[in-house]
């Protein structure tokens, strides 16, 4: 009995070892993965955040410029320059990029990048019905919104997904930019103002400029 009491005993001890090895794997797992992403996406995403929060806010600081130089509010135009100079610069990037690399992709940056793809969709089927409705000039105030809350968002969750705290702040301060053009909106303000313009330009520094040297930053740390 004592030699059968024994052996429970070791074999339960044995199955404890096993599960506490198997979970310090998982967890080792976890953070390899989690590391892998931010290697992958740190020069890549990083790369990106720069380029989209360069041109978007070089492209707004221009249209101020022209709006207050000339008060033609045509020049307003130049802002369709963002969509159609980052999205092909874009795609340009990743199809040299899928040529050179041959690194399997992560379970968290396809996440990343499936959560930029959704809001990239929600911005050209929101400029695509604008187009549509080509009369109603004041649609096209739905785009600053869109510009001013929802890269915050993206940059938030990619945060947590990175677990880096800087970049999920950057991101929450975002949207709090963001939240005060919303609350104009709901207030029934009809004109985009000159300030309204300039605090999207900080949004993208905030929300995409800050983070994309963050990402290079932690890559080159970590390389």
């Amino acid at each position: 009995a004592s030699d059968i009491g024994n052996k429970c005993v070791a074999i339960k001890e044995e199955k404890m070892e096993e599960k506490k090895i198997s979970e310090q794997e998982s967890l080792e797992l976890i953070t390899r993965m989690i590391n892998q992403t931010k290697k992958d996406l740190s020069v890549g995403n990083g790369d990106s955040f720069l380029m989209w929060g360069y041109l978007s806010a070089a492209i707004s600081v221009a249209v101020i410029v022209m709006l207050l130089a000339t008060n033609d509010p045509r020049f307003a135009w130049l802002y369709m320059a963002i969509p159609i100079t980052g999205f092909t610069a874009s795609g340009i990037k990743t199809y040299k990029a899928k040529r050179k690399s041959h690194v399997a992709s992560t379970y968290a940056s396809n996440t990343i990048n499936n959560v930029w793809a959704i809001i990239s969709a929600v911005f050209a089927v929101y400029a695509i019905s604008c187009l549509l409705h080509f009369g109603e000039v004041r649609s096209w105030k739905g785009m600053f919104l869109l510009g001013m809350l929802l890269p915050g968002i993206g940059t938030y969750t990619t945060g947590v997904i990175l677990k880096e705290k800087s970049i999920q702040m950057c991101g929450l301060l975002g949207v709090v930019i963001g939240t005060g053009l919303l609350r104009d909106f709901v207030c029934g303000e009809q004109v985009i103002s000159i300030m309204q313009m300039g605090q999207m330009v900080l949004s993208f520094v905030v929300t995409l400029i800050i983070p994309g040297h963050i990402l290079n930053f932690k890559a080159k740390k970590q390389q």
